[in-house]
């Protein structure tokens, strides 16, 4: 009960401040590339600013490391964004799905924060930056470091962790 409404707070949280980082950020920021949907992740250097952006949306009270709390919160918001196919492209590629891909898809967000903390009570960004990072490389299959748009549809799999466990 306890942990229901501390993700339910959490994502309160979670969409006021998107929403007041929004109004605040978006002219200081109108220069500077983010990349909030995994699907867009082509090149190495977008798989970077995409980790960067999940990992600054994920870090609610910006104490420099995202809670399990807080990373269960994310992947329920983010879960159903990222799960939209792109159209017949999308569709097909994910029809399409490797083996690597299904055995990552299969982590809870409980799991999958467990593996990119090493354990501990936090994630910090240099954490998910690795963990992003290998997530492209093991979706690029042909190891071109670019993304065609089955190896996007991959990579936005591997990127989105189950709905947590213990949900509302």
């Amino acid at each position: 009960m306890l942990r229901s409404t501390l993700i339910c707070a959490s994502l309160a949280a979670l969409a006021s401040g998107a929403y007041a980082r929004e109004s605040t950020d978006a002219a200081s920021k109108a220069d500077a590339k983010t990349i909030t949907d995994a699907k867009q992740v082509g090149t190495r250097d977008e798989a970077k600013l995409y980790a960067k952006a999940e990992f600054d949306q994920a870090d609610l009270d910006k104490d420099g490391k995202v809670s399990e709390t807080e990373f269960i919160a994310y992947a329920t918001i983010r879960a159903p964004m990222n799960n939209k196919a792109d159209g017949a492209a999308g569709k097909k590629a994910a029809n399409e799905k490797t083996d690597a891909a299904a055995v990552s898809e299969t982590a809870s967000a409980e799991e999958e924060f467990a593996e990119i903390s090493n354990g501990d009570e936090a994630i910090s960004e240099d954490e998910l930056v690795e963990k992003r990072m290998a997530q492209f490389e093991e979706a690029d299959a042909d190891n071109d470091e670019a993304l065609d748009a089955k190896e996007r549809v991959q990579f936005a799999q591997m990127t989105t962790p189950k709905a947590p466990k213990n949900t509302l």
